[in-house]
């Protein structure tokens, strides 16, 4: 919305600055109301930005894990093969 010029030379005397003034009153209600409006939408945006990186972070971590127990497995599973065989060369080297 653009301002309202107060030096409308259509209007003339007081009656018409009296209309001009509450017109003026009610377009700053309305930026104002806009402006309330927006910020309301700002703040679901940001509430649901805030949600949205929580979740990730929470992912984030629950991979991390999860590749942690996957490596700590494949090497608990590696050991014990290297222990069989190791023995099963000496054995071998025994005969």
């Amino acid at each position: 919305m653009s301002p309202k010029n107060n030096h409308d030379p259509t209007s003339s005397g007081d009656s018409g600055s009296a209309n001009v003034q509450e017109a003026d009153l009610q377009e700053m209600e309305d930026v104002n109301q806009s402006l309330d409006e927006l910020s309301c939408a700002l703040d679901a945006v940001e509430q649901r930005t805030d949600d949205i990186m929580s979740q990730l972070r929470e992912l984030l971590d629950s991979n991390r894990e999860i590749r942690r127990l996957l490596a700590e497995e494949k090497d608990n599973a590696e050991q014990p093969e290297d222990d069989n065989m190791d023995g099963q060369k000496s054995g071998n080297e025994a005969k």
